[in-house]
């Protein structure tokens, strides 16, 4: 339904006029006025200066197109998508109605493709026109990284095999990607310094990619034989004398999800055992100095540091809040169901607290 529907419902119920006093005003039948109202029809083109005239408002206002109705309407679908996102029937039905009347408000669309494809509140394969011009509306007109990449993710997942090749034609390999080419930019100009950077950044991001991409959603025993692969791999890397160091928050996540592997599986003793030391880590990461830089400990990431922020994007230090938060948010997946009524899961989720934003 189009915004001008009950914005004329709207001024009309504010002048306290019925639907014939404002068909005859505007020259039309009472029922046109009814259809207009309920989304049914709307009114043609010459119309509009007249009904916009004889309620004293702009054409803007009329079709809901000015910032006010906009930003009010924004925040409306946002309130409403947060107030639902538990329920996943309701949270795609919110989504549904936010991105058709906001194609350009580009997280409606993301949150649209994430029903489909991983809540599965519809099957993606009778959505597979949407889910591709919501793709393709984001990669055209979007400039948000993020939503591009998760965008192509999602076409990647749902294309069919025929149409699977032109999306991936659209994709250059890592072997291209932009911080790989800035690499090669800083050593042909002989900028070392630069390059050597540059490079240990593409190495410890292709680490992280990896490691955050080995899960087998279907065997919990063997993403487990994964996670302390990784760990021993990360032991390997760094200096395992100090646990002060960028893999702090790291190893503390994968210990954390080795845990809920752990539980999944009716494992409860190993499963405490790798929940304390989760624990010990993000409390210890929590407790340092808010301007704490932290290195690799590795002489082939000897470049790179990490600021103890909130969030990578953030300008502000904090006690290390968005780690514990992302922390405790993990914990209320399906992994930790067995347990979480078990005061020593209370325990141990409860050393959290301190450290989690108000």
């Amino acid at each position: 339904m189009l915004p001008i529907s009950s914005v004329i419902r709207k001024f009309r119920r504010e002048m306290n006029i019925t639907q014939e006093e404002l068909a005859a005003a505007v020259g039309v039948t009472y029922q046109s006025v009814s259809r207009w109202e309920n989304g049914q029809a709307y009114p043609d083109m010459e119309l509009i200066p007249k009904i916009a005239q004889y309620f004293d408002i702009s054409t803007d206002i009329l079709f809901g197109t000015d910032k006010d109705s906009i930003s009010t309407r924004l925040e409306a679908h946002y309130k409403k998508i947060y107030e639902v996102q538990n329920d996943y029937e309701e949270f795609y039905q919110a989504c549904k109605a936010a991105y058709d009347e906001f194609p350009k408000e580009y997280s409606f669309g993301i949150w649209l493709c994430r029903c489909y494809i991983e809540n599965q509140t519809r099957p993606y394969e009778e959505h597979l026109d949407e889910i591709r011009d919501i793709c393709k509306n984001i990669m055209d007109n979007c400039t948000n990284e993020d939503y591009r990449i998760e965008a192509m993710d999602k076409i990647i997942i749902a294309e069919d095999e025929e149409h699977l090749g032109t999306w991936l034609d659209m994709t250059p390999s890592w072997k291209a990607c932009k911080e790989v080419l800035l690499a090669s930019r800083y050593s042909y100009r002989k900028n070392i310094e630069k390059c050597e950077l540059q490079s240990q950044e593409n190495l410890i991001s292709f680490i992280k990619y990896i490691f955050y991409n080995c899960i087998n959603p279907s065997d919990q025993n063997e993403t487990a034989v994964r996670f302390r692969l990784i760990l021993k791999m990360i032991d390997i890397m760094r200096d395992t004398s100090t646990d002060v160091d960028a893999w702090l928050p790291t190893r503390a996540e994968f210990h954390l999800r080795l845990a809920g592997c752990y539980f999944f599986t009716d494992q409860y003793d190993t499963g405490y055992t790798e929940l304390e030391k989760a624990m010990d880590l993000y409390v210890k990461y929590a407790e340092l100095p808010i301007d704490t830089i932290l290195s690799y400990n590795n002489p082939l990431m000897n470049m790179l540091t990490e600021d103890k922020l909130s969030e990578p994007e953030d300008d502000t230090n904090d006690k290390g809040e968005y780690v514990c938060y992302m922390a405790e948010s993990f914990t209320k997946t399906r992994l930790f169901d067995s347990v979480r009524n078990e005061e020593r899961y209370k325990e141990q989720i409860e050393r959290l607290k301190p450290y989690l934003p108000e």
